[in-house]
């Protein structure tokens, strides 16, 4: 199939939860394509999207059914062309197909190919992107779950949510401990499955506050040396970035981008799989499995 049935959730590290159920009840029924999108919008209210962004439906008719649902990180062409081999209804992505304006869709480009594709075996394609960062329970608090960040607040976050869990940008808050930088980010690798981590600044001292924002997170390196967190978990800082850090004597583990994000694609397809289920409806909501880092350690 290309694609996997998740079948556990992680509610504190790697802890398994229970299992979802998996027996529809006898008067299922299909959804239309916007009733599930309402389900979307609930998870990660589209008011939150930064102005620059385009999350939300980006190909598709919300009139027509949909029995099957796909989760994945990308809209890259490998997976679209997957879903439209499996006939699959809906592709939900993190990132959006479309993030700039287009003045033309040239079906010889990349881009205008996986649209043509998609709309030629009726594919809807819908992003969750910073709406899922910043929303409660979204993506920066996966991956700060799963890593263990307690008492977890916005770093950059509203007047009334800087105190408390809610909508706002990155993640603050405290490990249950304190462990020496070389020792977490060991520990982080094992309850993310990577390979490889980069750190900045001294292996051997000792952190417990806890910064982190998924995806790039070099937009708020000033946020986090502002803050009174020990360490900064992220992908894709730079040079200077980590340069910036030890200047400061603070610490970063850049985990990557697609590794600081991937686990959305299992935890949104448990949560529609359920949400959907309360719905009595007939609909598969598979997790992508052949999405890979696009960069290779050699």
């Amino acid at each position: 199939m290309g694609c996997f049935r998740p079948r556990l959730f992680f509610t504190r590290g790697k802890e398994p939860g229970r299992r979802l159920p998996r027996i529809l009840p006898s008067d299922a029924m299909a959804l239309a394509l916007a009733d599930i999108l309402r389900v979307l919008d609930k998870m990660a209210p589209p008011h939150l999207a930064e102005e620059w962004d385009n999350s939300g439906l980006q190909v598709g008719d919300p009139g027509r059914e949909v029995g099957s649902v796909w989760v994945a990180l990308d809209p890259s062409p490998d997976v679209v062309s997957a879903a439209c081999r499996n006939e699959v209804g809906l592709l939900v992505t993190h990132h959006p197909l479309i993030f700039r304006p287009l003045r033309q869709i040239d079906t010889r480009t990349p881009l205008g190919a996986v649209i043509e594709k998609a709309l030629r075996h009726r594919l809807a394609v819908y992003a969750m992107h910073t709406n899922l960062d910043a929303a409660a329970a979204g993506l920066n608090d996966m991956l700060a779950e799963r890593i263990g960040v307690r008492r977890r607040k916005p770093l950059v976050g509203r007047e009334d949510t800087k105190t408390k869990p809610g909508p706002g940008i990155g993640r603050s808050g405290v490990l249950p401990a304190p462990i020496r930088l070389g020792e977490l980010a060991v520990e982080i690798k094992r309850r993310l499955g990577l390979e490889t981590v980069r750190i900045a600044g001294d292996a051997s001292r000792f952190v417990k506050r806890v910064a982190l924002s998924t995806g790039s997170g070099g937009s708020l390196l000033s946020q986090f040396l502002s803050s009174t967190a020990d360490v900064f978990i992220t992908g894709d800082l730079r040079y200077h970035d980590a340069r910036d850090i030890e200047a400061a004597q603070r610490s970063a583990i850049d985990i990557g981008h697609f590794h600081s994000e991937h686990l959305m694609t299992t935890a949104v397809a448990l949560r529609l799989r359920r949400a959907l289920h309360r719905h009595r409806a007939a609909i598969r909501v598979e997790a992508c499995s052949i999405e890979k880092d696009p960069f290779q350690v050699v």
